[in-house]
């Protein structure tokens, strides 16, 4: 799988955000009087905020976009942080980078605040491109700056990034909703089982490849 452009989801894939995501919904929760359903946690990790609260408590609109302040009220100060790098990612981007891959960032958190976990964790100087969801709602239809799904943001990569032939990227997520996304634009996909994301639920979204831990990727994308 010798290719040029890497996109890398985040959440799950690079970072273990479970407990910062968690403890923001609980919070969203409780403040809409709403008792967290345990069962769906670790599905709501990689999805946006809005898909998750429409799909698993059957809110309207309105009602999830309040659900996102309230979510975005305890994450943007507190649970962005309560997250950490998976084992070997730093070892593994550096490794890309020496075999001159062009790394980038494809995911469904708000961009700023990808940029901000990145900073944080002295990630983002392996990264030539961070692209996520944007709020530009007066954007008109069609904008590249309007951007609230994997879909969108993978679009988005390609097109900036002048990536003409999709057989020189490879997208690795740990969810079955990265591989399909990708899938639409034609590229190659890895699974990231060491994620939130199962080996059956990877492999069912079409992943080429499945990646049981960080350094797994460097095989995979290097020496195939």
């Amino acid at each position: 799988m010798e290719k040029r452009y890497i996109l890398f989801d985040l959440d799950g894939t690079l970072t273990d955000s479970y407990e910062g995501i968690i403890n923001a919904f609980i919070y969203a929760l409780d403040k809409m009087g709403i008792e967290p359903k345990e069962d769906t946690f670790r599905k709501c990790i990689g999805p946006p905020v809005t898909e998750s609260l429409r799909t698993f408590y059957g809110m309207s609109e309105d009602e999830a976009d309040r659900g996102v302040k309230l979510f975005r009220e305890y994450y943007t100060d507190k649970g962005i942080f309560e997250n950490v790098p998976y084992p070997d990612i730093e070892t593994m981007l550096k490794t890309l980078l020496a075999h001159g891959k062009k790394l980038m960032v494809a995911t469904a958190k708000p961009e700023f605040m990808a940029e901000r976990v990145l900073e944080h964790f002295g990630l983002s100087e392996y990264f030539c491109f961070v692209a996520g969801v944007t709020t530009d709602k007066a954007a008109p239809p069609n904008d590249p700056k309007l951007r609230s799904t994997k879909e969108d943001v993978i679009n988005y990569i390609l097109r900036t990034n002048d990536i003409f032939d999709p057989e020189n990227a490879v997208m690795v997520g740990d969810r079955g909703s990265d591989i399909r996304a990708a899938k639409k634009f034609g590229l190659q996909t890895i699974g990231a089982e060491y994620g939130y994301g199962s080996v059956e639920e990877l492999t069912e979204a079409g992943a080429d490849s499945i990646a049981h831990d960080p350094m797994q990727l460097i095989e995979i994308i290097v020496q195939s």
